[in-house]
């Protein structure tokens, strides 16, 4: 089970039954709402955005099987492209089936302003999965912003390729500094996939759900 799952929860013939109306909220209640931002700035064009789209397929799969609702963001010094968060995966998983290639600048700040906008809808564990290779852009406006979302309950786990990356990317991550670097261009899609099992889950939901 991946590791920043706040919980995981197992029975006996769950899955011999149809669904009834009331799954949606149950989900909401044991799993949470993640939102996955991966980086299609220029610097990313070519093999690192197609690796990229790869691990991220896999970290969507692994969200969904543990009753997560899942969403996509791919970002530059905005948001590019979005997919909403959904119980099955499916919108975010056509999203990233599409990308070819990367363009623009970067900068966190109003991708990271519209994560929160969605996230301030859902209950439960709330997760935003960030992977970049450059710079924040703004830095001090991004970790403002962050730490205000922290200060809402909301989690973040990180992955930065470069040095550069790294450095940022280990201000912003609600984990341990030692798993924010991905090595080289051949280790992005596993990664990426391994922010599903590098945040040790810790307490504390929201009360309401809006959605």
């Amino acid at each position: 089970m991946a590791g920043w799952i706040r919980r995981s929860f197992t029975a006996a013939g769950l899955t011999q039954i149809p669904p009834g109306p009331h799954l949606g909220a149950l989900q909401g209640r044991f799993g949470g709402t993640v939102m996955l931002c991966i980086d299609v700035s220029g610097s990313m064009d070519g093999t690192p955005v197609t690796e990229a789209a790869r691990g991220a397929l896999e970290f969507v799969s692994e969200a969904v099987a543990a009753h997560y609702k899942v969403g996509v963001m791919l970002w530059n010094t905005d948001v590019v492209a979005l997919a909403e968060p959904s119980v099955d995966g499916s919108e975010a998983s056509r999203l990233l089936a599409s990308v070819t290639g990367a363009r623009g600048g970067t900068s966190l700040l109003a991708p990271l302003r519209r994560c929160h906008q969605i996230l301030d809808g859902y209950s439960g564990d709330r997760v935003v999965a960030i992977f970049g290779d450059g710079d924040l852009g703004p830095r001090d406006l991004v970790l403002a912003k962050v730490a205000q979302m922290k200060a809402e309950d909301i989690r973040f786990v990180t992955r930065g390729l470069g040095a550069v990356a790294v450095r940022e990317y280990a201000r912003v991550s609600s984990e341990d500094s030692s798993q924010v670097e991905v090595r080289q261009v051949e280790n992005l899609a596993a990664g990426i996939a391994g922010m599903a099992e590098s945040l040790s889950p810790r307490s504390g939901t929201r009360p309401t759900d809006h959605h």
